[in-house]
């Protein structure tokens, strides 16, 4: 039996109603009257054949102006939009329950929306929610995309009060489905996902598919599937074999795929066989709310071990067909089983050599995926010749996928070959036409970044330099080549706000000469708004030029007074605390009388919005400073000077958070070679700022260090690596009588 170990992740519902917290959903009213929610069936439709998609078109309305926003969503990472509680009468099944019945990952990018009369529409298909046979049915729905900013007397950390607005309901009928119209939709359907068709049609097709629950369509589901995100109408093909009422048919027709020479077994299209076959035994479904955590951690490791044991019996067989394979399909399914089996070394070392020796037959996304984020998989000296032949292609443009290939082939030969790696950076270092990354450059000797400095400076000099260039000069570059590099910043004066490591290079070679620019970019502000962001940019060079931060906390330019908030927060010496917390005096007086206006709107233009941007930006900078401490009673000023109930609340918390014993130092290990740390308030540190920040805690202070046993976390992380941290650690809390001890430790 393959040992396939899988890393069991914590599932959490992100920006969706919890529904398992309401008794009951569709009870719910409107808690707001001045919303309007409208929901009608698109075309006025009422008549539908069971298996056809019921097109749902939902308006929001609010007759109070700037008051009310609506998320504007049309997709989750969980594959269904949740934001909308959609209530059937009669009850119709969900026909993915056994896929949610463990929770998702959700979330997703989208858009605000201010409410007016104005509808704000959005469409939806039934179908995804409930699966109606025939019969005469109503619906309505509860939507949860509406929120507002809190008024001043309101409480939230979360700076939005979310909304539930329930819309009408409305009225449909499903009959049965003739043989003959199903059998025309399942040939449209597939004509058009097999064809030379457009991505709207393809996502129709697949929709219709999806949604049509017949045997036929069930196995033509599991002929189309591969993949998610890489294919089109992925997620609907694997909804529609979770939402089959034919789960044997569906798990049978995906066995048969693995004969198939054309077909493709990936990675994905193995998990859903296998959650298809666990979701089937009711013997594996979660246990009851309420059980006891030990009885919930034992059904866990069992399930693990059950899933682990039916993933390697599915792979034994496709590892058997890949014979019958065509050679894309089989790369492909190679690709497949090493990305499902990688945790078994003894699996791994099976699969690598033949997955290598079809490189040519897999896509180019995969093979890019595999050199950037999968290389642990196929990393060995076999895969010289492929990397070198990649780097024989023209350099792509910077900051591209691309680009960043051919930058993790640099590295990877670098890990293979050094000497060879040293040669072919030097080549792309010197290739006007590369933009190799400075982390790629670092991996070559000083000596070797010395020379290429040479080319870095006439570069610049001939106005022909490369954003890495810049990057190089800041860097690197000593006093020497100050008078060049000075004569050509002052003779372009358009360069300088927006090329922030010109500032860092003059301010560590020449502090004075580098804070007198600095000041003199912030106050010409003649043809960009880059100065408005100039101080951040400095990052950790701001010293010598922090009092023109200082000075900037007066500005008119709110964008330039939060710039030099944020900045002076994250890298101000120990004397900026004082001017911060001068600034938040005076904007406490400011707002005294008018306080009731500091409400944050999503488009962030009004004064009020400004003003209680700029006090939650103060209150960070202050309470989370990274060059001083800000324990209770510090706190507990800063809280006399805030106004709006969001930074009261956050304050308390910090405060709680001290009073509740031995504080715990969060660890953070991806990447690997980049940890970063949390205690308290403090996030986001690395290891030598999390040092400072130790010397500065009170003598006495008592925390503890977070360690991460084997399995715990994905990828996972030596614990050696993790001592070798916490003693370094250790020592300097010990030299500053501070506590450092263990928690979670073997």
């Amino acid at each position: 039996m393959l040992k396939i170990r899988l890393i069991a992740c914590t599932l959490l519902l992100v920006a969706k109603p919890l529904w398992g917290a309401e008794t009951d959903p569709c009870s719910t009213e409107s808690s707001v009257s001045d919303v309007h929610f409208s929901l009608a069936l698109k075309d006025g439709r009422t008549v539908f054949q069971e298996g056809e998609t019921i097109p749902l078109v939902l308006a929001f309305t609010s007759t109070t102006k700037n008051r009310y926003w609506a998320d504007v969503r049309n997709y989750d990472r969980s594959g269904r939009l949740e934001i909308e509680r959609y209530c059937v009468e009669p009850e119709g099944p969900d026909p993915l329950a056994s896929y949610f019945r463990f929770g998702s990952i959700g979330g997703g990018l989208g858009t605000t929306h201010a409410l007016d009369a104005t509808p704000l529409t959005a469409e939806a298909e039934l179908n995804e929610w409930r699966s109606p046979g025939p019969g005469r049915y109503k619906v309505y729905a509860i939507s949860y995309r509406v929120w507002r900013p809190p008024d001043p007397n309101e409480q939230t950390i979360h700076g939005r009060i979310s909304e539930k607005v329930r819309s009408n309901t409305v009225e449909f009928v499903v009959r049965p489905a003739t043989t003959k119209w199903q059998r025309e939709q399942l040939q449209s359907a597939t004509q058009t996902l097999l064809g030379q068709s457009s991505p709207d049609d393809v996502r129709r097709a697949a929709r219709r598919l999806h949604f049509l629950n017949t045997k036929d369509s069930t196995k033509q589901l599991a002929k189309l599937f591969s993949g998610l995100n890489e294919q089109p109408g992925g997620w609907d093909f694997m909804f529609g074999l979770y939402g089959s009422p034919y789960r044997q048919l569906a798990i049978d027709s995906m066995r048969a795929e693995f004969a198939a020479p054309d077909h493709a077994i990936t990675s994905e299209f193995l998990q859903t066989l296998v959650g298809l076959e666990e979701s089937a035994d009711p013997s594996w479904d979660p246990p009851p709310r309420g059980s006891s955590p030990e009885a919930a951690q034992t059904f866990w490791r069992r399930r693990k071990a059950h899933t682990g044991e039916l993933m390697g019996a599915e792979m034994q067989s496709v590892v058997a067909a890949l014979p019958r394979k065509t050679p894309s399909a089989r790369a492909l399914t190679l690709h497949g089983l090493l990305v499902a089996g990688g945790d078994d070394p003894e699996f791994t070392d099976l699969i690598r050599p033949a997955l290598i020796a079809s490189w040519k037959d897999l896509p180019i996304s995969t093979q890019e995926d595999l050199i950037q984020y999968r290389w642990p998989l196929i990393a060995g000296p076999e895969m010289l010749p492929i990397l070198r032949r990649i780097l024989t292609d023209p350099p792509p443009p910077a900051h591209t996928t691309p680009a960043m290939q051919r930058d993790a082939v640099l590295l990877h030969i670098n890990e293979l070959d050094p000497a060879l790696g040293r040669t072919l950076i030097l080549r792309e270092l010197e290739n006007v036409n590369a933009q190799p990354s400075l982390k790629t450059i670092e991996l070559l000797p000083p000596e070797d970044i010395a020379v290429a400095l040479k080319s870095v400076v006439d570069r610049i000099a001939r106005n022909n330099a490369r954003e890495v260039d810049y990057e190089l000069l800041d860097r690197y570059a000593d006093a020497s080549v100050l008078p060049l590099v000075q004569s050509l910043f002052e003779q372009q004066p358009g360069i300088r706000a927006c090329q922030p490591h010109l500032f860092r290079y003059f301010l560590r070679v020449d502090p004075m000469y580098g804070a007198s620019q600095v000041d003199a970019a912030l106050k010409a502000r003649k043809e960009t708004r880059c100065y408005a962001h100039l101080l951040q940019m400095l990052g950790d060079r701001l010293p010598p030029a922090q009092q023109s931060a200082i000075e900037a906390l007066d500005d008119p330019d709110p964008e330039l007074v939060q710039d030099a908030v944020l900045s002076l927060g994250f890298w101000g010496s120990a004397d900026a605390e004082s001017a911060l917390w001068s600034r938040l005096q005076r904007f406490h007086q400011e707002w005294e009388g008018r306080a009731d206006h500091l409400r944050k709107t999503p488009d962030y233009q009004s004064p009020g919005s400004r003003g209680a941007g700029l006090e939650e930006g103060l209150v960070y900078a202050i309470g989370r400073g990274t060059n001083w401490i800000c324990p209770p009673d510090k706190l507990a000023r800063l809280e006399d000077l805030v106004w709006t109930n969001n930074q009261h609340q956050q304050i308390e918390s910090w405060i709680k958070a001290w009073k509740e014993g031995p504080a715990l130092i969060g660890t953070s290990w991806f990447p690997e070679d980049r940890p970063t740390f949390s205690v308290l308030q403090y996030g986001a540190l690395n290891e030598d700022q999390l040092a400072a920040k130790l010397t500065q805690f009170p003598r006495g202070t008592q925390l503890l260090w977070q360690f991460w046993q084997p399995g715990e976390i994905a990828p996972p992380v030596t614990m050696a690596k993790q001592e070798a941290v916490y003693e370094r650690m250790r020592a300097v809390a010990e030299k500053h009588g501070i506590t450092l001890g263990r928690a979670n430790h073997p």
